[in-house]
């Protein structure tokens, strides 16, 4: 066990990245998740108690309760990295992390009886951290395999469909490590946060962030908004640079696409991620952005087009409920929707007073999330993608599931299961623009004088691969 509190918080060789990947075969990787989990113990401990450096001696001087003759019969059950684990680790206090709640060690095999247990007289399945009650009365958890060293996150019972049979959803099992390192690397961004100074939120969000006890999740964080920018930056420069000689637009790639004036006269909330992209990201250099989606470079066109930023909203005390914004419509005005149960269960909360019928026409395109802020696991740095069809045929979401069918918003979705915590969340509009640079990279989209070639049907005709986005936070 580290023995410094330098050595617990320095963990940079254990996070898991593209260069420095988990271990994909053998065993669990007991040293490394006993590290990052004993950081996120003296992280949540410093939090607690106002300290800026974990207190050794009384993380040491925690009873642990796998340490005991109690739970020798649990022990041995278990695989003996897994053991390892237990021994390398902090017991963590009640609420070790903000969907997690302590160190379960709960014998499971029971509620996984599709599988078969080749391991003799071990347990197959074990929860090794247990799911927080506030988020339901059928509680899981991160559930580890010892027959296969991976582990899943099924929150609830409910969940357990998106991770078994394992063998036709192996894309939610993953090496225990990398559980750990995503849930480290949204408290490093600011997305999910402590009480303590170094936690607290954006002054527009302070009241915004959905709590449970001494976690809290934001909308959005500024590091969301950094990374969203910058990946649209990247994206237009990959359009530029395969567009012929002489073709972009005459407008100054380093003036802002729009300015807080003009998100004024679109009605756009002050203060919400969206504004935050639109005033911060360059303008591009074409038209068309994606197969049948244009830049809006006139601005005039862009206000007219919104149709939900202006609709008057149930305000509450906690925050903003803030509205959908059409970033990039379709260039033929023809294709739209109409406003249908789907829609109004995505942009509206349920007292806010709907100006829509099923009559009414809704543009399709590119719109930024609309979110209930302090609603759990709200994703205001999320999309959703209106599309004028609704026959996705083989297309899934990340989580595996195929599109329902009528539904004219879930291309590129998440599905309901996310594999390192929370449920129904929209994707990261990030995700999305990585995604379709990857499409124009790889030749799938091509470029031409105006930017991406094709109309908004070729997200209906293309091989449904290229529409899913691997599982991620």
């Amino acid at each position: 066990m580290n023995t410094t509190p330098q050595q617990i918080l320095n963990i940079e060789d254990a996070l898991v990245s593209e260069a420095n990947p988990a271990r994909l075969n053998g065993p669990l990787d007991y040293e490394r998740c006993a590290r990052l989990h004993n950081y996120l113990v003296a992280y949540g401990w410093m939090a607690r108690h106002g300290q800026e450096t974990p207190n050794l001696d009384v993380l040491a001087s925690q009873p642990f309760i796998f340490a005991d003759e109690d739970t020798q019969a649990v022990r041995e059950r278990l695989h003996p990295s897994v053991n390892s684990f237990l021994d390398s680790i902090f017991s963590p206090e009640p609420g070790f992390f903000y969907w997690i709640n302590d160190i379960s060690m709960q014998l499971v095999d029971n509620i996984f009886l599709g599988e078969d247990n080749d391991l003799d007289d071990l347990e197959r399945f074990v929860i090794i951290y247990g799911t927080v009650l506030e988020l339901g009365s059928h509680c899981v958890g991160v559930v580890y395999d010892q027959q296969l060293h991976r582990a899943a996150f099924p929150m609830t019972l409910e969940n357990l469909d998106s991770v078994e049979p394992i063998g036709e959803h192996e894309d939610m099992w993953f090496p225990l490590e990398t559980i750990l390192t995503h849930w480290i690397y949204m408290l490093r961004i600011g997305k999910i946060t402590t009480d303590s100074p170094e936690g607290e939120a954006p002054k527009e969000l302070a009241n915004s962030r959905s709590q449970i006890g001494l976690w809290s999740w934001l909308p959005y964080c500024p590091s969301q908004v950094d990374s969203t920018v910058a990946a649209i930056d990247r994206y237009s420069a990959a359009i530029e640079a395969r567009m012929p000689s002489g073709s972009l637009l005459p407008v100054s790639r380093d003036a802002p696409l729009f300015t807080d004036v003009e998100l004024d006269a679109a009605s756009i909330p002050e203060e919400c991620f969206i504004r935050s992209v639109l005033t911060r990201m360059r303008t591009p250099r074409f038209r068309a952005i994606a197969p049948g989606l244009e830049v809006p470079h006139d601005t005039m066109a862009f206000t007219a087009r919104q149709r939900f930023t202006g609709v008057p909203r149930e305000q509450e005390e906690w925050g903003n409920n803030i509205p959908p914004v059409l970033i990039f419509a379709a260039a033929d005005s023809s294709h739209t929707v109409g406003f249908g149960e789907e829609i109004r269960w995505l942009f509206f909360a349920p007292g806010d007073e709907i100006p829509f019928d099923e009559n009414d026409l809704i543009p399709t395109g590119l719109y930024s999330e609309s979110v209930r802020r302090c609603q759990y696991d709200c994703e205001e740095a999320g999309f959703r993608l209106l599309l004028p069809f609704w026959d996705h045929d083989g297309a899934r979401m990340s989580d595996g599931t195929s599109i329902s069918p009528g539904s004219v918003t879930q291309l590129f979705q998440h599905g309901i299961f996310h594999p390192f915590g929370g449920e129904r969340r929209a994707q990261r509009l990030e995700r999305l623009i990585d995604r379709w640079r990857e499409l124009v990279e790889s030749g799938v989209w091509t470029v031409g004088r105006d930017g991406v070639e094709g109309t908004i049907d070729q997200f209906h005709i293309d091989s449904a691969k290229n529409y899913w986005i691997a599982p991620d936070w």
